[in-house]
């Protein structure tokens, strides 16, 4: 089957996608990951490990877009379990907890400037979640905890206008 140009296969840095790949004994093996460069030669991808994978396009089968994984429900998570991260993010106020995907699905990727850097704000990432208090720039701390393979997002806050912005944002809160 021929191949397309490879420029017109590259997705943008900071989208997630699910590969097919030729592998270095003939078989094909899957790979799901993050973005992190592409070009008209290879493409490179970091898993959910952390681990890049540099793929170049001869080797890819079969390539598609995939969304940020959904996760459990976040309403479903125990207000102990909550109050714990909280402590450890050193947040406190009200609990208002969304799924990533929710936030961020339908929305331009982005790619952060350095993909090893901390959260651009106050921030603790423990397995799937990251929580934080009342930030400037939520969507941010959302794409940055996405790549770094959290589903779903705490934040705690008592500011009226901040909870107005987390309702509107897609956030629920948590009892």
């Amino acid at each position: 089957m021929p191949r397309r140009d490879p420029s017109a296969q590259t997705p943008p840095v900071g989208s997630r996608v699910s590969l097919r790949r030729v592998l270095a004994d003939g078989g094909q093996g899957d790979l799901v990951g993050v973005v992190v460069a592409a070009d008209a030669v290879r493409l490179v991808l970091r898993d959910r490990r952390g681990v890049k994978h540099t793929v170049t396009w001869p080797e890819v089968v079969a390539r598609r877009a995939v969304g940020v994984p959904r996760g459990r429900d976040p309403l479903r998570t125990s207000r102990v379990e909550l109050d714990r991260m909280a402590v450890a993010a050193g947040v406190a106020g009200r609990v208002f907890v969304a799924r990533l995907s929710d936030l961020l699905d339908g929305l331009d990727p982005v790619a952060p400037q350095d993909w090893e850097a901390d959260p651009p704000g106050p921030a603790h990432l423990e397995g799937e979640w990251v929580t934080a208090g009342p930030g400037p720039d939520l969507l941010a701390l959302a794409w940055w905890a996405s790549h770094h393979d959290a589903r779903s997002i705490q934040v705690r806050t008592c500011d009226t206008d901040m909870i107005a912005a987390l309702l509107r944002l897609g956030f629920h809160e948590s009892t």
